[in-house]
């Protein structure tokens, strides 16, 4: 797959349901194995097979939910919650000192070995338990040996479940609520799992979920755990765990707010609800196309790949003495915490309004004695201006060759062969960007031959620098292209796709204090 075919995959995939949280910058994404968001979820197929484990007589079952909570820092420390850690972030801390998790006594044994969950704590957002696996002798055992490991930066470590292993969430109805995502891991396995982060600690590891608009509805809540290997041993462990949301659900407060705003472009924007829960706050926007909006669009050719456009709106929250608390915007000039914890993006389905897009942004909890501003600063689109630039191997010895488009520029400096990893004779683009998050690009050679960009083992790309004021980044990175053995006479270069900024003059939405 070129580079441009793999860009292009994770955008539209991504798109219908999953909007890339702002830290995964293009730059530094395109090393990184593609993750996509599934409209559909397999899962619900599997439902009579859990009800032909009731049949299987060799393992042994023990569920039981106690309604203990932890409401007192004296009661916590008593009892000892897993998710006070420090390692969590300050939603779940919180709303587990305020005494929203459960303690847990569910269990599953099959071949000597039980898994079982310790505690869970949920709301309408979000979903964690913490689990252990003990083998017969009730000697507890590496809890992540359920996963296959790999490090995707300093400090990112991904867990991908191994074999046929399934955790998941439904509703009381049986619907799947949390989401899914598909992985195409360092391997090119593909994995599927609703997991959405995995946090070993000690003996033990908490498995985290994000729920998707199904659970603001649901009375009850269900984890599913359903195995058939653990570690090398084969087996079953199956699970239908009930959890109670009361709790949370009481105190989640839906605030609407019912503000829209119409940019140049002609994309009306409306901020809907602002909804806190125990463990983040959410803000639900709609965007649809104005009729003006909609013939604007026919004049932009390069918005479309086919009928497709894929565009995000971009805002930031700041507080009464004007600091950013909050953003959707890929900033390196504010703490890692104040970014979108996980953006959800969905299509409404009625035939009745085809054009509107809702969006959920959802935060670490906003402090409900606060006041609070949504600042609109503009929209992230990603554009084909399938731009081409034409040069010799000779031209670019004596100087580097650039592409520009709406302020951004790839330059390449230098072209050279290696041997890779593979040891195989391999092409190396020197190249530089200054862009607002990415650039693809297609290479050619006189006789029409496409080379592929392999992502994987071209060097991690380094920041030079920020323009904090453009939103724009410098970057040199080291490009691998397969199949060239020799250096071509003649190279075009194809702006494939950009990723772009469209600033719009500061639009502002006071919000309402939770406590209000």
């Amino acid at each position: 797959m070129s580079s441009h075919d793999d860009l292009i995959k994770q955008k539209i995939e991504s798109s219908i349901d999953h909007i890339p949280v702002p830290e995964s910058i293009f730059a530094f994404a395109k090393e990184l194995p593609f993750q996509v968001e599934k409209q559909q979820n397999p899962r619900l197929t599997r439902k009579p097979r859990w009800r032909k484990w009731l049949a299987v007589a060799a393992v042994s079952i023990f569920i039981g939910i106690s309604t203990g909570a932890y409401i007192s820092p004296t009661f916590a420390a008593y009892i000892k919650s897993f998710f006070i850690r420090p390692e969590l972030d300050e939603g779940l801390q919180t709303a587990a000192k305020e005494g929203f998790s459960q303690k847990a006594e569910a269990a599953v044994t099959d071949h000597g070995i039980t898994f079982r969950i310790k505690e869970v704590m949920a709301d309408t957002n979000r979903l964690i338990f913490t689990y252990s696996l003990e083998n017969k002798n009730g000697k507890l055992i590496d809890p992540t040996i359920l996963f296959e490991k790999e490090q995707w930066g300093p400090k990112q470590t991904m867990y991908f479940v191994k074999h046929a292993n399934e955790f998941y969430i439904t509703n009381e109805k049986g619907e799947v609520v949390s989401t899914n995502r598909t992985y195409q891991t360092n391997t090119g396995r593909m994995v599927s799992q609703s997991i959405d982060q995995v946090f070993p600690h000690g003996h033990y590891a908490d498995l985290m979920f994000s729920l998707n608009d199904k659970a603001r509805e649901a009375k009850q809540l269900f984890i599913h755990i359903d195995l058939n290997q653990i570690g090398t041993v084969n087996g079953q462990w199956k699970l239908e765990i009930p959890v109670n949301i009361d709790k949370s659900m009481l105190v989640t407060k839906t605030v609407p707010i019912g503000q829209t705003y119409v940019t140049d472009d002609g994309l009306q924007i409306t901020v809907k609800n602002l909804i806190h829960s125990p463990t983040l706050t959410s803000i639900e926007l709609e965007t649809s196309w104005t009729e003006e909006g909609k013939e604007r669009l026919k004049s932009h050719p390069e918005y479309w790949l086919g009928d497709q456009m894929f565009y995000q709106p971009l805002f930031d929250i700041v507080d009464s003495n004007g600091n950013i608390v909050a953003t959707t915007l890929p900033r390196w000039d504010i703490e890692e915490s104040k970014s979108a914890v996980f953006v959800y993006k969905k299509e409404l389905p009625s035939s009745r309004q085809p054009n509107v897009v809702r969006w959920r942004y959802s935060f670490l909890p906003f402090s409900s004695k606060g006041t609070y501003t949504f600042v609109f600063r503009g929209i992230e689109r990603m554009e084909y201006p399938d731009q081409s630039l034409a040069f010799s191997a000779e031209e670019l010895k004596k100087h580097p060759i650039s592409l520009h488009y709406k302020g951004n520029t790839l330059t390449i400096h230098q072209l050279r062969l290696e041997t890779n990893k593979e040891n195989k004779s391999v092409g190396i683009l020197d190249v530089e960007t200054n862009t607002y998050l990415g650039m693809d690009f297609q290479l050619r050679d006189e006789t029409q031959q496409v080379y592929t960009i392999n992502q994987k083992n071209s060097w991690l790309p380094t920041i030079i620098s920020y323009d904090e004021k453009k939103m724009m980044y410098k970057i040199k990175s080291n490009v691998e292209v397969e199949g060239m053995d020799k250096i071509p006479k003649q190279l075009t270069i194809t702006l494939k796709s950009v990723i772009v900024f469209d600033p719009s003059e500061n639009w502002h939405v006071s919000l309402p204090a939770s406590n209000e």
